[in-house]
């Protein structure tokens, strides 16, 4: 188990190709990693055996009523986000009403994504973890011609009219875990339209995107577990 060419593959599996060196000094933090197992163990990940979720609660005006006009309904609105990562890559990310002991089942099939789920792909720079998602709604056939240019965070949609999601969150630590909180850095959506991009940054306020929290789930352990190569 202290074989270094274990950690190093699960560092490979966790870090991809920004795994960088050993003896590459953090210029930041001044972190220096001793071996592979050192950095699995301190380096800034994503856990992938569960989910992470945030609940954000806000109050909506309703109508002023028919026949009373000096009164009006006011609605209290809660919805939960999920975010899921996994070991080769992939993300996905839901805005649901649902409480998470149901959520949670929705994206635990990734071969069968709902369509108000987004999926893409996911990359790790230092403690700043980066999403470009897009909608799952694409027909089979349109996902089997996806093509992906080298290097490339996302697999690039064919179709002229598209939308995608780019995200930064930053990963912080609970008292009890490592890695498992993360807070909204950027939130932009690239639309395309005939081929020109028109671009929209959301408003991170801690009211509308609280931090996630990440919740292991039982049932995503086979994915997460994988073997190595």
């Amino acid at each position: 188990a202290r074989d270094e060419e274990l950690w190093r593959l699960s560092c490979v599996k966790v870090w991809g190709h920004s795994i960088g060196t050993l003896d590459a000094q953090d210029a930041e933090n001044s972190i220096v990693y001793y071996s592979w197992r050192d950095m699995f163990i301190r380096r800034e990940r994503v856990n992938f055996s569960g989910c992470y979720i945030s609940k954000t609660t806000y109050l909506r005006m309703g109508e002023n009523s028919f026949q009373d006009q000096f009164y009006r309904p006011v609605q209290l609105v809660e919805y939960y986000r999920y975010i899921r990562f996994m070991p080769d890559g992939k993300v996905l990310m839901m805005t649901s009403a649902d409480e998470p002991s149901q959520g949670v089942t929705k994206i635990r099939n990734v071969h069968n994504i709902r369509p108000d789920v987004l999926r893409g792909r996911y990359r790790l720079f230092g403690d700043t973890v980066t999403l470009v998602l897009q909608k799952s709604s694409q027909s089979r056939a349109t996902i089997g011609h996806v093509r992906q240019r080298r290097g490339s965070v996302m697999p690039l949609d064919e179709d002229s009219n598209a939308t995608q999601f780019l995200i930064e969150l930053r990963i912080g630590h609970s008292p009890k875990r490592r890695c498992a909180q993360l807070v909204w850095s950027h939130y932009t959506l690239v639309q395309k339209r005939n081929k020109v991009d028109t671009s929209s940054e959301f408003d991170l306020t801690d009211a509308k995107y609280p931090s996630l929290w990440f919740s292991p789930v039982k049932s995503y352990h086979l994915d997460a577990d994988a073997p190595l190569v």
